[in-house]
């Protein structure tokens, strides 16, 4: 596929829930939506959680697949 062949790809900061051991658990399209779930869903674990900014970069073909 040549560069002209390809979908146009949109960036858009999504921010991803982890855990101590830097696993994913959960990604949200906003902060405040990451820190509610982290609020509601672990609150009373001892275990510290993290919310990281990520840009993700995404295509058409992508969002189509989401879609499906």
């Amino acid at each position: 596929m040549t560069n002209k062949d390809k979908s146009p790809q949109t960036a858009k900061t999504i921010f991803i829930v982890t855990n101590d051991d830097n696993v994913i658990l959960n990604a949200f399209t906003s902060m405040e939506d990451a820190k509610r779930y982290i609020n509601i869903k672990y609150s009373i674990l001892p275990e510290k959680f993290n919310i990281e900014p990520c840009a993700l970069n995404v295509d058409i073909e992508f969002i189509k697949e989401l879609i499906i």
